[in-house]
């Protein structure tokens, strides 16, 4: 007899939908703002795009978003959460507050991703607090090598601040070196910035305005006000 136990359990069957691999980070993504594909990449650069595409038109069909055309032609489309998924908002930020104040992060820094926390930096940039009308910023990762060791950001108070490992034609206005453990504890709230600076763990050097307010303009993880917890326990 086939069994019926996830029609009584809700959680069995909210399981069977986001317990999916990627389909809880694919959410995440939504609800911090990316819309198209190729944002939705950015963000998930571990996952290929054969299966977030086969991800996406299982959360469509499971109605937690709407895949929406954009152009007259369809060739251009948004990904945007109905109520369903918006609703799973506060579920994933429970999700990331247990992970940040349980799981033991030393393994994760040790392995960071830098295109994701580039990513993820980007789009916490505080602009309201940034003291030029544009800038250039660039990251050199000392514990990377190859193409993607450095990293830049391009700020204009018109548009949204864009991203990548491409050296820009603009110059540069602060540059930023230290690892990418570094960083990623920095942009946990692990470590402060007086430390990291104190420590050389983070060297900055270029216009004294985005020198003094780096720790201003730079955000830090939704999650960096969350204290980790040593493991315990629970008798």
């Amino acid at each position: 007899m086939k069994s019926t136990y996830k029609q009584f359990c809700p959680v069995a069957m909210a399981a069977e939908i986001l317990g999916s691999r990627w389909n809880i980070l694919i959410i995440r993504e939504l609800c911090l703002g990316s819309t198209r594909f190729n944002e939705l990449k950015k963000g998930l650069p571990k996952l290929s795009p054969t299966l977030l595409s086969r991800r996406l038109k299982e959360l469509e069909d499971h109605g937690v978003l709407n895949k929406i055309p954009t152009s007259k032609d369809k060739k251009s489309t948004e990904y945007k959460l109905t109520q369903s998924g918006a609703e799973l908002l506060d579920v994933i930020i429970s999700i990331g507050t247990w992970g940040k104040r349980w799981i033991d992060q030393k393994l994760n820094l040790e392995n960071s991703d830098v295109g994701l926390l580039m990513w993820d930096i980007r789009r916490n940039i505080q602009m309201d607090m940034f003291p030029l009308k544009q800038a250039t910023v660039e990251f050199s990762f000392s514990d990377i090598e190859g193409k993607k060791s450095t990293w830049w950001i391009i700020l204009d108070e018109q548009s949204s601040p864009d991203v990548g490992p491409i050296e820009p034609a603009t110059s540069v206005d602060l540059y930023v070196s230290c690892s990418v453990s570094a960083l990623t504890e920095f942009w946990l709230g692990n470590m402060g910035l007086d430390e990291a600076l104190k420590k050389d763990q983070i060297k900055l050097d270029g216009a004294p305005k985005l020198i003094s307010s780096f720790g201003n303009w730079i955000g830090k993880s939704n999650f960096s006000h969350v204290k980790t917890l040593p493991q315990t326990l629970v008798a």
